[in-house]
């Protein structure tokens, strides 16, 4: 098979699919990692709901000011 550029071009195009490998694997794990960090924020917030609504629930006045 005759490649137009010749052999530089031909590793030329391997090294450029080889970065763009990398870069989509880079991408992919960071975006993982966001998910992850969203996740548990959420659920961090979830559980503070829960506990307030509990604390709320239960007639508890000890944390409330009223003016």
């Amino acid at each position: 098979m005759r490649f137009p550029l010749g052999k530089k071009g031909f590793v030329g195009t391997g090294a450029a699919l080889a970065g763009v490998l990398v870069f989509l694997r880079i991408r992919s794990r960071k975006r993982d990692e966001e998910s992850r960090e969203w996740e548990s924020e959420i659920a961090g917030a979830v559980d503070e709901g829960r506990s307030a609504s509990e604390a709320g629930v239960s007639g508890s006045t000890s944390d409330v000011t009223i003016s």
